[in-house]
């Protein structure tokens, strides 16, 4: 159960947290932050898509 709670609840409040550090760092100006606003939406992605994945590969199951 304590894995399940990490896929669907932890991982998507680590999206809304890098979305957040995504749009914090891409309205700065200088150019790192532009690279570091990037990888903050990779991370935000990975973790918002990771549950809907598990759930599509889960259901193809039953």
């Amino acid at each position: 159960m304590a894995a399940l709670g990490f896929f669907f609840v932890s991982l998507p409040c680590l999206a809304i947290v890098g979305f957040t550090c995504f749009a914090a760092f891409r309205a700065q100006k200088n150019k790192v932050f532009k690279v570091l606003a990037h990888l903050c939406l990779a991370f935000g992605l990975v973790c918002a898509l990771v549950p809907v994945g598990l759930v599509i590969w889960l259901s193809s199951y039953l």
